[in-house]
């Protein structure tokens, strides 16, 4: 073990919370390492200066104020009594509650997608390829729109003349459409 390793188990060592194998390579470090054993006997000797000094009892008054400020947190955020909790749009509380969480989340990924889209080079080069299939699937359903006007014109003068040839006067006159 190096000098680092040993200094940040050395607390641990001390109270006796390390594993055997541990303890002794600490110990064979200590064995060869002057500056670590000087460390150690100082906090052994820190820790039992400490342990020799009485235990303070905090005065009632002390604990009195301790014990209330979970009471004044309360009063401070709670309404008075019979008010309503009033909850302003602009508050943190309003935007972090849970209710508005997954709206924050799909609020955020699709600002993070726009800003990919619209500001970066590959996002531009994707506009440009979305813009041109639209403009494609565009100028297709027209011509589908035409050929379908086309059919139907088509198909009416089919109806007209078929009807011409059976001979419009044996047949009621049905609509054009």
């Amino acid at each position: 073990m190096n000098c680092r390793e040993v200094r940040k188990t050395l607390s641990a060592y001390l109270e006796k919370e390390v594993s055997p194998a541990m303890a002794g390579k600490i110990e064979a470090h200590l064995a060869g390492c002057e500056n670590c054993r000087l460390l150690t006997e100082e906090l052994k000797a820190l820790n039992k200066s400490l342990s020799s000094l009485p235990e303070v009892e905090p005065s009632p008054a002390l604990l009195a104020k301790l014990y209330a400020i979970p009471g004044q947190v309360e009063l401070e955020i709670s309404p008075a009594a019979g008010e309503p909790e009033k909850v302003r749009i602009f508050s943190r509380k309003f935007w972090l509650s849970p209710a508005f969480q997954p709206l924050l989340v799909s609020l955020t990924v699709i600002l993070i997608v726009a800003s990919l889209v619209f500001f970066t080079q590959p996002g531009r080069s994707f506009q440009k390829s979305l813009s041109l299939e639209f403009h494609r699937a565009y100028s297709q359903a027209q011509r589908v729109l035409v050929k379908a006007g086309v059919i139907t014109d088509r198909l009416n003068g089919f109806r007209e003349s078929f009807l011409a040839s059976l001979g419009s006067d044996q047949l009621p006159k049905s609509d054009q459409n």
